[in-house]
């Protein structure tokens, strides 16, 4: 099974590091969970993730649900294309927050 890891950094910035899929996406959800829920501001980046599917769209879309139902700000930063393209074919792109990158 690949590995992903959450790095917390300084000043409410969050890394999410390696490989999001199926199986590594739960327990990473468990600690973001924990960390939205804490911090009334949170900017998750995306930069060091090297691979990513469904799982990964369904943990930010998870993720900026939880902050708005807190009221706590989520910022998601540098989210890989795939992703990107994957949430316009969902037709999330607004609910996340991002857009594509051409």
């Amino acid at each position: 099974m690949a590995e992903a890891t959450l790095r917390e950094e300084r000043d409410g910035i969050v890394a999410l590091v390696g490989v999001l899929n199926f199986g590594s996406v739960p327990p990473i959800w468990e600690r973001l969970r924990q960390i939205i829920r804490r911090d009334s501001s949170v900017t998750l980046s995306l930069r060091e993730v090297r691979q990513s599917n469904s799982a990964a769209l369904a943990l930010l879309l998870e993720a900026v649900g939880l902050a708005r139902a807190c009221s706590h700000r989520l910022v998601l930063e540098d989210v890989p294309q795939n992703l990107v393209e994957l949430a316009e074919l969902s037709n999330v792109t607004s609910l996340l927050g991002v857009a594509r990158n051409d």
